[in-house]
């Protein structure tokens, strides 16, 4: 698996100062997460008293907010499938879905909510077939992605 390797572990404590800048922010929430060592669709949930409030997915980026501004157009590339995959697990929880998006540089937490079990989805996302990064590890790969505005969501910055 690809969190086993050294950059996958390199991924994972950036995930891990995004999830501490999230918790800091916000002490009443807890995050639960899902096992590392295995392909979760979801990498874990939001609960408040002991209840799950939302199911999460975190991507850290080498980017800045400029860059994601100017060059991404304030939009988020996600795996179409993992959006799908993930959003339907939050649908029957009946729970919502945020996406966390940690900008490296800046020590930027973006939480972004794009699906709430009352409303549906809140982000309509932009779907387009392109040629990304296949891993954190490299590699290319072909498929469909989702682009998830970003503009509107909560920033959050390190101290």
């Amino acid at each position: 698996m690809d969190i086993l390797t050294p950059k996958g572990q390199k991924t994972r404590e950036q995930e891990k100062e995004a999830l501490t800048l999230f918790l800091e922010t916000f002490p009443r929430y807890r995050f639960v997460e899902t096992p590392k060592d295995k392909p979760s669709d979801l990498d874990g949930f939001v609960t408040r008293d002991g209840v799950i409030i939302s199911g999460v997915e975190v991507k850290c980026r080498n980017m800045t907010a400029a860059d994601l501004r100017n060059k991404f157009d304030n939009r988020w590339l996600i795996t179409a499938d993992k959006l799908d995959r993930c959003v339907n697990i939050c649908r029957s929880l009946c729970v919502g879905f945020r996406g966390f998006l940690y900008l490296v540089p800046d020590k930027m937490l973006i939480v972004v909510p794009i699906f709430s079990h009352e409303k549906g989805w809140l982000t309509e996302p932009i779907y387009d077939w392109t040629e990304t990064q296949a891993t954190v590890n490299g590699g290319i790969a072909e498929r469909l992605n989702a682009y998830v505005d970003v503009g509107h969501a909560t920033s959050i910055v390190a101290a």
